[in-house]
């Protein structure tokens, strides 16, 4: 549940050890909400809301909408909101969200517009 200002009341449960990975390849657009109980790379285009355990936004992913997450790390763009327990910002990651966190690395490079919000 998330109240106005995109904080949790909890973040998704952790991924079972043998929760294969699903990937979202380069070439596909989704449209709508991706839910999934293991983790997930985004390599094409989600516009919508995902959810999982564990994401991974590579470099040619890009997210208009939501991720909500226990960890995130984006290689590429993202448009909207982020939550999750841990943010990771690679070098390559273009930002343009409101990020609620734990704990976020934003490494150089990385560019990030919006404001962060640290749940404790």
């Amino acid at each position: 549940m998330q109240t106005p200002r995109h904080e949790l009341d909890h973040w998704p449960d952790p991924a079972d050890a043998n929760s294969p990975r699903s990937i979202l390849a380069a070439e596909l657009f989704v449209e709508g909400k991706v839910n999934s109980r293991g983790p997930i790379d985004l390599q094409g285009r989600l516009v919508g809301s995902l959810r999982a355990p564990e994401v991974v936004l590579a470099p040619s992913g890009r997210l208009e909408g939501s991720i909500t997450a226990r960890e995130v790390s984006v290689l590429g763009a993202v448009s909207g909101t982020i939550s999750a327990q841990s943010v990771r910002l690679a070098p390559s990651a273009v930002v343009r969200a409101d990020v609620v966190h734990e704990s976020i690395s934003i490494e150089a490079g990385a560019e990030l517009e919006g404001w962060l919000q640290r749940k404790t």
